[in-house]
């Protein structure tokens, strides 16, 4: 069993796509994880196609507000939850970064509390009915991102960030950061 592993859990801006987009793989890229802790594809963290260089931001939103709804019903829990399960059994830690409804689909998951008790979340602009019972959570929240508040009025910490700018705003990389190094007994600012 390996020490831990990290990943996104994000709605698919592009319908059916796990390919991470450009922000993505640049903040996996400039994160104080080694490359090789990051698994390659975003939820349900199997290979898909590519995310694609240009997209409709209106298409995009439309995309993520379906899986959010789509992930509320029991066929969503049907065709993930044991192969999720599975992956991140094979871990002691899990480490998930969950933008914007990725809350919402790993509660949908509704996964065994031994798996739970693996996970460590960090929702940066979480929409979500509630948070999930994971061994723990941080929650950031840009200042300007009214999605976010709605859902959760009172996040870990506030940044300057829009909905859309988490990946790039330097003040989230510098919490991902801290909040890894924690969870896997690392000082904090170590190399």
């Amino acid at each position: 069993m390996s020490t831990a592993i990290a990943a996104f859990i994000t709605g698919h801006s592009v319908r059916g796509c796990t390919g991470l987009s450009r922000d993505q793989r640049d903040f996996q890229s400039r994160s104080w994880l080694p490359s090789d802790m990051w698994l390659p594809h975003n939820f349900p963290y199997h290979p898909s196609f590519p995310f694609p260089g240009k997209f409709s931001l209106a298409t995009a939103s439309f995309n993520n507000i379906r899986h959010y709804l789509g992930s509320r019903r029991p066929a969503f829990r049907q065709r993930h939850r044991e192969e999720v399960a599975r992956r991140f059994s094979k871990h002691e830690r899990v480490i998930l970064l969950a933008g914007s409804c990725g809350l919402e689909l790993l509660n949908n998951l509704d996964l065994p509390p031994g798996i739970l008790g693996r996970i460590h979340v960090f929702a940066y602009g979480p929409v979500s009915r509630q948070l999930p019972a994971t061994a723990s959570h941080c929650l950031v929240q840009g200042r300007g991102d009214f999605i976010s508040r709605f859902f959760h009025p009172r996040p870990d910490h506030r940044i300057v960030s829009s909905h859309m700018g988490y990946l790039r705003a330097p003040e989230t990389l510098h919490l991902f950061d801290d909040y890894c190094r924690r969870i896997l007994g690392q000082p904090p600012g170590s190399p």
